[in-house]
């Protein structure tokens, strides 16, 4: 049986994440005071019991200059004596219900382990975001420079308002940032690799084809769609994809990961 969390059954969400990600205390106060909703939270129940969870966070995008939102499914966890039962198969689609359901035109998630990249292309995602290799403008440099929150927050959001195929933050989550990299000592940060799955395909073609009208192609498979619309590796593509579709380079990081 799947539920939305509530406030009863929140704490058992917050254990079975510790459980099984092994993640410290401070770090899941963090989670649960910026980013944690109940009405964004699925639970599994194996009878009465809380065996499964994952939560499907709001975030918003730039997506050929638009800027839209997306679901980020986070905290995709069962507890170890009940895995291989197919439950989070069922909480993958029903999220994926919910999130149509609710307009949102694209879910986003970050695979744990490369092994998982296979598992999730089951559900239609496609690998859209790549691994970076030079480190992020160091954010306590933009905390130094700015002492105050919200003239720090307008620094960092300069950064990348203005790139397309960006994930943006709000303020609320850039207080979740700072007080992680905090507690973690500021480490160097990086852009990390994550998957996209298409929820609403027409939409996202349209927002293509407002810059790119001179495009008109139906294509069905879905993990190509998104590949192509993300301009993820398309130089790599035969013709007519690589001239039609350009190469951009989607960017995500600092997702509470």
């Amino acid at each position: 049986m799947i539920q939305f969390a509530n406030e009863h059954t929140m704490p058992l969400v917050r254990q079975m994440w510790k459980t099984c990600f092994g993640d410290a205390d401070d770090f899941l106060d963090i989670l649960f005071k910026y980013k944690y909703r109940n009405e964004n939270t699925l639970i599994y129940f194996d009878g009465d019991k809380a065996v499964a969870s994952l939560q499907m966070l709001p975030y918003t995008m730039t997506f050929y200059g638009e800027e839209i939102p997306f679901a980020y499914l986070a905290g995709l966890c069962t507890l170890p004596e009940y895995r291989r039962r197919g439950y989070m198969d069922q909480l993958i689609h029903r999220a994926h219900y919910v999130i149509g359901e609710r307009g949102i035109p694209l879910s986003v998630l970050v695979p744990a382990e490369d092994w998982l990249y296979g598992f999730y292309e089951k559900y239609g995602y496609e690998k859209v975001f790549e691994k970076g290799t030079v480190p992020l403008y160091p954010l306590k440099k933009i905390l130094e420079d700015n002492p105050d929150i919200t003239g720090a927050y307008k620094a960092y959001d300069a950064l990348f308002r203005n790139k397309d195929f960006c994930v943006q933050k709000t303020f609320t989550d850039f207080k979740a940032i700072v007080e992680e990299q905090i507690i973690d000592g500021f480490p160097e940060k990086y852009d990390i690799a994550g998957m996209a799955r298409i929820m609403d395909a027409d939409y996202l073609y349209g927002l293509y084809s407002q810059k790119n009208s001179h495009t008109d192609m139906e294509i069905k498979d879905i993990r190509f769609l998104c590949r192509l619309l993300f301009g993820y590796k398309t130089d790599e593509l035969d013709k007519p994809f690589r001239s039609l579709f350009p190469l951009h380079h989607p960017v995500m990081n600092q997702m509470l990961e």
